[in-house]
């Protein structure tokens, strides 16, 4: 692509001064429903990033997770990220900045990509490369539940891979930081890797709710679909609650 036709491209010049005079923006490194990645490179230093552009110009209640505008849950989402960094096997929230129609997430870069298309090259892992990566995903997660946080959306696709096939849990748009003993209800996160208790508190009344456990589930899902290469690449889902439990 030519720089003219990537810079026509490239959002909110003028209103995000900030990130533009630090960082040199390049190719797209993925699209998702109302965000783009893209690599970047911070002008001072010479470090590549991942620019994550989360569009708002069409924000409202239900653009974001659980009746939330796209803006809550995204700053939600950064306040959830500052609260775990700091670990190796989490990704590194670099940069924020925001605009009136955009915000701009910069994280470090993982060239390997997900581990979902990693499974996909290699067909199944060994039982050692199996128990290497669930590791590092249950230390990672220990860390993430130390913080009184569930994840709600572990999967192969919200598990990226450095440069020495070390994994970077991602994706914390679905995560909720809660009270000690508080449970949740939301009809949250990945068909296929859903605990029995995120389905049953979506479908009775009565339901007693869910907690970290669920996070161990799709774990295990997670496990044998490193050792059986059984994917389920199923669309991830969040949905209130219709009675208030709170």
């Amino acid at each position: 692509m030519a720089k003219d036709e990537m810079d026509d491209l490239l959002p909110d010049k003028d209103a995000a001064k900030g990130f533009y005079a630090k960082y040199e923006p390049k190719e797209i490194l993925g699209r998702g429903i109302s965000s783009t990645v893209r690599r970047c490179i911070e002008k001072e230093t010479g470090i590549e990033y991942a620019a994550k552009i989360i569009d708002l110009s069409n924000d409202s209640n239900d653009a974001g997770v659980g009746g939330k505008t796209m803006l809550e849950a995204t700053i939600e989402e950064v306040h959830i990220l500052r609260m775990v960094a700091g670990h190796p096997y989490i990704i590194e929230l670099h940069d924020v900045f925001e605009s009136s129609t955009f915000i701009f997430l910069v994280f470090e870069l993982c060239k390997n990509g997900e581990l979902f298309d990693y499974l996909t090259s290699v067909v199944a892992l060994s039982e050692k490369k199996t128990r290497y990566i669930m590791r590092q995903l249950f230390e990672a997660l220990q860390h993430v539940h130390g913080h009184n946080i569930v994840h709600r959306d572990l999967k192969p696709e919200n598990i990226l891979l450095d440069d020495n096939l070390n994994i970077k849990l991602t994706d914390f748009g679905f995560a909720r930081a809660i009270k000690p003993g508080e449970k949740l209800y939301d009809l949250c996160g990945t068909p296929g890797y859903l605990a029995p208790e995120v389905l049953k508190s979506s479908m009775f009344e009565d339901a007693e709710g869910y907690s970290k456990e669920v996070d161990i589930w799709a774990c295990g899902v997670i496990m044998f679909t490193l050792t059986h290469q059984r994917l389920d690449p199923q669309a991830a889902c969040c949905r209130p609650h219709e009675t208030d439990h709170h």
